[in-house]
């Protein structure tokens, strides 16, 4: 078995264990046993143990101790490599730690229980032998160690219960950590990667129509997880969908922030229901229940076990269409075939999705009286001409809060060329420089040399969020922006991704620490230099002309010549933002004009050689040009009718075409 599928096997195993019971010889790699979790909460409380070693081992005489209370095990009991046996105080089917695969509860016949083996929930100790030699121990809460410890204990919130890191045994609270249950904890591995073919797309270039086209091909299965979908044509595609047997399951967030369009989703999901699908809301709003995650903000889909589709935006009325493109978000997004990472993705759907640890509910158990939805739902297939590549790469999942954080950084730390990262938002806690900061990453890669740029969303905070670009542009060798959409193209900056070298993040994950700490996210790093290209480019083109462009390459003036009505007109552009604010000096007589654009328009020039002269406000950048008017009419003495442009570069900028147009009347009359 080679290394990925090694190791996509035993994040299987972890989710699914296997208790192997047999008269199979015992391995010999019996050290490798270790303590794994530890739950002292409720009626079901236990501890399970974890085989990291490569051979089967035989249990019998091995024992676990609090000291107070001894559990021996008197009879065979195997447990095979890579796999968790769990023993319990009792066992309930619905109970998420007792009710789970490999559970032996304290009172089995292989099980010889001495004194009070009670864990207690302010602090304990737990100790694994094997005959009388001690081969683990955890210490936590309270609680200080008899043997076998070293340090300070674990520390472990109420609700939360203990969980080993991986392998390495210290004997020290670097071991383990407090977390809760149902949260995955899946570690970040540098190596974890799947071969996929992935197409690349965009928002909202493409209207989604790679997402319809992906789950029109479903034949058995459709899973996802988001935190908003509202597209009508979505919906109507999969009830469609599930009349005709296609199981679909949907997991939305159940307390979102704001309304956003919620009580329309909820209208939509029970139409889904009726139509035969299942939807769960995860997160009530009800305070102090018992949540894993503040927000479940995933928005990623997986199909029939092969295909898995992730994107940076929801799948909203707005961005699932192509009506108007100004009010969609910009964003990425990628389809990936795999059935190796489809399977993973699967996985953490239906763990998320559990509603034995409390925090997940039917819609109709959550909201019994909404209606249908009460417009039309019918799927009329989503036209476009978006076209799409797809291209051979590897790709690692990457979760919040499991090791978004740590991956980001590996990757970032690891840069050589390139850092580029486009934002929705920054969180206040990331925007000093401190280790924990990605703005602190990207500064590092910025100084061994790397590209660093940055493109933050201001279309709320402009002020705000220009100070932030501002500080970040006069501390550190990043090259910041504060981007407000892009006219007629996209409304707001809503994405999420970085390349990095010749690699992309695809993410839902915001560079807030909620995001990356408290939320569930999902995202892929996928390494391929076609899909980097893809990725690059758009963020490029959203990177613009802009005052680091200005800095790097100066400003420059070009003009056009242009004849209309037998009138010679004049268009100056300079090569810097299209919407800024300038000053020009067109005749180089101290008379300045003021524009809101990088363009004017003049007509009735005197006859003469000037030299032009324009300037960007608020800045020392300015660029002059040295040009020759010939009249055509006898120039009037009025010196404002000679510069009649502000109108006509106004009209140039909203039509686009008209200097062509102009140029078409010159060259055929």
């Amino acid at each position: 078995m080679d290394k990925t599928k090694c190791l996509i096997a035993i994040s299987f195993l972890l989710l699914s264990p296997i208790l192997f019971i047999g008269d199979a010889s015992s391995g010999d790699d019996t050290e490798n046993i270790l303590l794994y979790e530890v739950q002292p909460y409720g009626s079901y409380e236990g501890v399970s143990i974890f085989n990291y070693g490569s051979a089967e081992v035989n249990l019998k005489g091995w024992s676990l101790t609090d000291r107070e209370g001894t559990l021996a095990i008197v009879k065979d009991l195997r447990i095979g490599p890579g796999t968790r046996l769990t023993f319990v105080k009792a066992i309930d089917p619905n109970d998420w730690f007792s009710g789970r695969e490999s559970v032996i509860a304290f009172n089995d016949g292989r099980i010889q229980k001495s004194g009070s083996f009670i864990l207690a929930d302010a602090g304990d100790d737990v100790y694994l032998y094997r005959g009388n030699v001690l081969i683990d121990a955890v210490c936590y809460g309270n609680k200080t160690a008899d043997a076998g410890w070293i340090g300070d204990p674990v520390k472990m919130p109420s609700g939360k219960y203990l969980l080993r890191t991986g392998p390495n045994d210290t004997d020290s609270l670097s071991d383990w950590v407090s977390t809760k249950p149902g949260v995955t904890n899946y570690f970040f591995d540098p190596d974890l990667f799947f071969d996929a073919d992935v197409t690349p797309f965009s928002f909202p270039e493409s209207g989604g129509a790679p997402i319809f086209k992906e789950m029109e091909k479903a034949e058995k299965e459709i899973l996802i997880s988001i935190y908003l979908l509202s597209s009508v044509q979505l919906v109507a595609l999969l009830c469609d969908l599930a009349e005709n047997g296609v199981s679909v399951r949907v997991l939305i967030e159940g307390d979102m922030l704001g309304d956003n369009g919620f009580g329309t989703e909820l209208t939509l999901m029970r139409s889904l229901v009726d139509a035969g699908g299942e939807v769960c809301l995860i997160n009530d709003p009800v305070p102090g229940n018992f949540e894993r995650y503040t927000y479940v903000h995933n928005k990623y889909a997986v199909i029939d076990e092969r295909t898995v589709i992730l994107t940076s935006e929801n799948w909203t009325q707005s961005n699932l269409s192509m009506d108007e493109p100004s009010s969609s978000n910009r964003g990425w997004g990628v389809v990936m075939e795999s059935t190796d990472l489809a399977m993973y993705f699967k996985n953490i759907f239906l763990n998320d999705a559990d509603q034995r640890y409390g925090d997940v509910h039917s819609l109709l158990d959550y909201s019994p009286g909404v209606k249908p939805y009460s417009g039309t739902l019918t799927y009329s297939g989503e036209p476009s001409s978006y076209e799409t590549a797809t291209f051979e790469a590897r790709v690692m999942p990457v979760l919040s809060p499991d090791n978004s954080h740590s991956a980001l950084r590996y990757f970032i730390d690891n840069a050589e060329t390139r850092v580029y990262s486009q934002q929705m938002d920054l969180g206040s806690s990331y925007r000093a420089l401190s280790d924990k900061s990605p703005l602190k990453w990207m500064s590092d890669a910025a100084d061994r040399g790397a590209d660093a740029r940055l493109i933050l969303d201001a279309t709320f905070n402009k002020k705000t969020t220009e100070e932030i670009v501002d500080g970040i542009n006069v501390t550190t060798n990043i090259k910041a922006l504060a981007v407000s959409g892009r006219a007629s193209v996209f409304g707001m900056t809503h994405n999420k991704g970085v390349v990095i070298d010749d690699l992309v993040w695809v993410a839902s994950v915001n560079w807030t620490e909620n995001s990356f700490m408290n939320n569930r996210e999902a995202a892929v790093l996928i390494d391929s230099p076609d899909v980097a290209e893809f990725f690059a480019g758009l963020f490029v083109d959203d990177w613009g002309v802009n005052k680091h462009t200005i800095e790097e390459e100066g400003l420059e003036i070009t003009m056009e010549e242009l004849s209309l009505d037998e009138e010679n007109l004049y268009a100056f552009t300079v090569s810097g933002p299209i919407v800024t604010t300038y000053k020009w000096d067109v005749l180089g007589n101290g008379e300045i004009r003021t524009s809101s654009i990088n363009k004017i328009v003049c007509r009735d020039l005197p006859s003469g050689t000037y030299t032009l002269t324009v300037t960007m406000d608020g800045t020392d950048h300015s660029a002059s040009l040295t040009y020759t008017a010939e009249a055509v009419a006898a120039p009037t003495n009025d010196a404002g009718s000679n510069l009649i442009w502000v109108a006509v570069a106004f009209a140039l900028a909203a039509l686009g075409g008209v200097a062509a147009l102009i140029r078409k009347r010159t060259i055929n009359p």
